[in-house]
């Protein structure tokens, strides 16, 4: 479950008039519908709050969003949900294939300069609200960045290793087959093989 503040803004007639017409259970009502219509199971609704079951991840603020904004709501980032997008953007910058990695190069120390966070805390948040470590946020996102380099450019593996700052090729290639279950040759050819068949 994760809970979304929410802020009424001072504008929004249309909420006004729900508000004073029709008290606050109405209102609950239309914000209810509103994430109901956008998949959401909101179990809790309470006043500047509401609380939400997800099963599929972290939460698609933009689309909550974009239901609330035109009732005249919108959404109070909260201090893990800001802070986990700010890990989640810079693991993207850092992992993206353009990064400069300074010699012994440690995320954690990357976490601490950056987001002004202990690595721990900012860890353990992580996993609380993303329902993964941040170690294994990390390993996929390059798992995937590796399998799109494979696919799409004419990298070598070494040239991929050092992109994504793996120690050696044979680390790379190990930790591909742990988490795809094949090694990056293998999925490659896999991968065309099924290009090649569906056209």
């Amino acid at each position: 479950m994760q809970a979304l503040s929410l802020k009424a803004r001072t504008y929004a007639t249309n909420i006004q008039t729900i508000h004073q017409r029709y008290g606050l259970p109405a209102l609950y009502s239309v914000v209810q519908n509103e994430l109901e219509l956008a998949g959401l199971i909101p179990v809790k609704i309470g006043l500047g709050e509401v609380t939400i079951i997800t099963s599929k991840g972290p939460l698609e603020t933009n689309l909550i969003e974009g239901r609330l904004r035109p009732l005249g709501f919108e959404l109070l980032e909260d201090k893990k949900m800001k802070t986990v997008r700010e890990i989640r953007e810079l693991v993207a910058e850092v992992y993206s294939g353009n990064y400069d990695f300074p010699n012994q190069f440690r995320f954690s120390d990357l976490v601490a300069s950056r987001i002004h966070k202990d690595y721990n805390a900012v860890s353990a948040m992580f996993t609380q609200m993303e329902q993964k470590t941040l170690e294994r946020y990390i390993i996929d996102y390059r798992i995937e960045k590796v399998k799109e380099f494979l696919l799409y450019t004419s990298l070598t593996l070494a040239d991929i290793a050092f992109k994504l700052n793996f120690s050696s090729v044979a680390h790379l290639s190990r930790q591909f087959k742990q988490y795809t279950g094949f090694t990056p040759s293998g999925f490659k050819d896999v991968r065309l093989k099924i290009e090649f068949s569906d056209n």
